[in-house]
């Protein structure tokens, strides 16, 4: 049986040949069992990490979505599973599309932020690969249904911290959820700077 990491030690060297030097970052997240329901966990036997997505149009505002199971008033940047086997590359062009119809243009690697998921005794390993993605279009949406995508909001950069904030007042279910969520968004805030 093939054993699949979030982070391959090969595809970081062809990240960085492909874009150059960026930030690889860990962080520990202790959850509880509510994290590994589904819709609130990235964490699947199919996937092994994620892309996190900052699609930003040519008028600066970037793109946020919801899912319809989610609590009133959450939103995030969106993301997409990584496979087993999929290279990062390939799953950032496949989840792009499939989150938002659009095709992958200009882009750029953020950086990487690997997590230790803690649930009782287990470390469960995951890993965000962060994008910026050029948006030629404004007109999106989602290709996959299953994505359970209820609607997009466009907003400036500047907001991002206070959308990021909005997340920690959701159920207490959802709150490890939202930690993992935040985490990606913080990581964003850190080291995505407008050219």
């Amino acid at each position: 049986m093939t054993t699949y990491h979030p982070i391959e030690p090969d595809e970081l060297e062809t990240l960085r040949r492909l874009y150059g030097p960026f930030p690889v970052e860990s962080v520990t997240l202790p959850v509880s069992e509510a994290f590994f329901v589904q819709g609130r966990t990235p964490i699947g036997t199919m996937r092994r990490a994620e892309v996190l997505l900052v699609l930003q149009a040519p008028d600066r505002r970037i793109l946020l979505h919801t899912k319809r199971f989610y609590p009133p008033g959450v939103l995030r940047l969106p993301t997409g599973g990584i496979r087993n086997g999929e290279s990062v590359e390939d799953a950032l062009r496949r989840e792009v599309k499939e989150e938002t119809g659009l095709n992958v243009g200009e882009h750029r690697l953020l950086g990487v932020l690997l997590y230790d998921i803690l649930f009782g005794e287990k470390h469960v390993p995951f890993a965000s690969y962060v994008y910026w993605v050029r948006a030629h279009s404004k007109d999106v949406a989602p290709e996959d249904a299953e994505e359970e995508i209820s609607a997009f909001r466009w907003v400036l950069p500047e907001e991002l911290p206070r959308i990021t904030e909005a997340l920690r007042h959701v159920p207490p279910a959802w709150q490890d959820w939202s930690r993992f969520r935040r985490l990606g968004h913080e990581f964003v805030i850190r080291h995505w700077k407008e050219e």
